[in-house]
């Protein structure tokens, strides 16, 4: 296996952004059998190093290919797009509807039930993620790069405010 091969090309994969996971995991096991530093134990130092790369290599991949966030922004690396960590979507109409769903979160412990309430907006917050994931596969496979970058600022938000429902959660019922 070729060192300077993309995260797709590692497993034998066409860049886009909807994937088979469960493919992509059974390629991930054998690919963790076949370059396992133990299996190359008896080899000389050079192949050996070679193994550890591959494995790291094949780690990376699997890491970046398996999230959606990570794999649609290396899907825009690939494409030459470039996009900055502090950048954010300029939509304000999204930026809008993030304030309000962070308000609520906010608000959910003043609520009559706030394990209902939480449980509201974190069936909301999903259904939002898979919308803009599906958004993003639809714009990407377009070759609609503007669009696409937008929509991965906002899947990030996204994910940030997955995490914040989950932590409110966490707090919720560590408090019972």
């Amino acid at each position: 296996m070729a060192a300077n091969l993309t995260h797709f090309e590692i497993f034998g994969l066409e860049p886009v952004f909807e994937l088979d996971r469960s493919a992509l995991a059974v390629r991930y096991r054998a690919l963790q059998r076949e370059f396992h530093p133990d299996k190359y134990a008896s080899k000389s130092e050079r192949e050996q190093l070679l193994a550890v790369q591959m494995a790291a290599q094949i780690n990376e991949a699997h890491t970046v290919l398996r999230e959606p966030v990570q794999r649609a922004a290396y899907l825009l690396e690939l494409a030459g797009v470039e996009v900055p960590p502090e950048q954010t979507t300029d939509d304000a109409q999204f930026l809008m509807q993030q304030m309000r769903l962070r308000e609520r979160l906010e608000e959910v412990r003043e609520q009559p039930d706030p394990a209902a309430a939480l449980e509201v907006l974190a069936d909301e917050a999903r259904g939002l993620y898979r919308e803009e994931q599906a958004r993003f596969a639809e714009v990407f496979a377009a070759d609609n790069l503007a669009d696409a970058k937008d929509s991965l600022l906002k899947l990030q938000f996204l994910v940030k405010l997955q995490a914040q429902v989950e932590i409110q959660e966490a707090d919720l019922f560590d408090d019972d």
